[in-house]
């Protein structure tokens, strides 16, 4: 059952750079989470010159959406299992809090980091799921009698 969804995030697939000096322009690609600034110009040869240009950037919608086990389905006395599920592109507002929904999609899991700027992780890892489909289930088809 969905619990909880966060409002729309855009997520930069492709960052656009102009250089300041020539106004020379570079795309470059989004690799897991981290896009890479290019350092020199290839047009005038000057360095760090240049700068994001937002509105020229490709991004893609992204919402954050909390799902939990059916409590219907749960042994009494257990506490249902809560899993953090990203939706990309036009599963972004496919479901609301409330929806009793079945999910397919990809498992993944991401080391932390004690110091963004150091090499050490910690033993902890985030779960997440990063949904491919949606499907919604109608609890009162689910109890119908066949009679």
């Amino acid at each position: 059952m969905v619990t909880r969804t966060s409002s729309l995030i855009p997520e930069m697939r492709m960052g656009f750079f102009q250089c300041s000096v020539c106004k020379f322009c570079v795309e470059s690609e989004v690799d897991r989470g981290r896009i890479e600034e290019p350092t020199v110009c290839t047009n005038c040869s000057n360095t760090m010159c240049f700068q994001l240009i937002h509105n020229r950037s490709i991004f893609l919608d992204k919402q954050i959406i909390k799902l939990q086990e059916s409590p219907d389905d749960m042994p009494s006395g257990q506490t249902p299992h809560t899993v953090t599920v990203f939706a990309h592109g036009h599963l972004v507002e496919s479901v609301q809090p409330g929806d009793r929904v079945t999910l397919t999609g990809i498992f993944r899991v991401q080391a932390s980091k004690v110091n963004p700027r150091q090499r050490n992780l910690m033993a902890v890892y985030r779960t997440n799921v990063d949904a491919l489909h949606f499907r919604k289930t109608d609890s009162s088809r689910l109890h119908q009698d066949n009679g």
